[in-house]
């Protein structure tokens, strides 16, 4: 339930809230606190975070692992898994692929260092290409670049 105050300009209609319901929803005026208000329902559909994990062989025989969708809370530890068993699986470099990557949140982040951190464990390389600016920045701030030997905001070794 999304709570707004009426738009008093307006015939009573709520002030938009920018979103778009993907379903109904149904406005409603009432008073709190002596206030009017206008009370929206919608009916949403939460789809789950979609991540999508793909590996092929690049140039120079690195394992190149595509990551597209969100990499999020929800998708994370299916990441560091998938990219775990690439990385485990043959004794070549791996370059993880962001282009595709549509959102990364704190967990995201977090997956991508235990990654890196589970490389060196195992004697291998892992490199990051088509890193998002905005991820980019925030690993560079909070010194998580340091993970990664060479990351790159543009595409190499595909």
């Amino acid at each position: 339930m999304i709570i707004r105050p009426l738009n008093r300009a307006g015939a009573r209609a709520p002030v938009p809230d920018g979103e778009s319901a993907a379903g109904e929803s149904a406005t409603k005026g009432t008073s709190v606190g002596g206030s009017d208000v206008a009370v929206i329902t919608t009916n949403r559909i939460l789809e789950p975070a979609q991540l999508e994990l793909s590996v092929r062989p690049g140039v120079n025989g690195y394992q190149v692992v595509t990551v597209t969708g969100e990499l999020d809370i929800a998708t994370a530890e299916q990441a560091y898994s998938y990219i775990s068993d690439v990385i485990d699986g043959l004794p070549a470099p791996v370059t993880v692929d962001l282009s595709g990557l549509t959102f990364c949140d704190a967990s995201g982040i977090g997956a991508l260092v235990r990654i890196a951190r589970h490389a060196r464990q195992t004697g291998r390389q892992v490199m990051l290409t088509s890193v998002r600016p905005s991820v980019l920045k925030i690993m560079r701030i909070t010194g998580l670049d340091r993970a990664f030997p060479e990351l790159s905001p543009v595409p190499h070794a595909c």
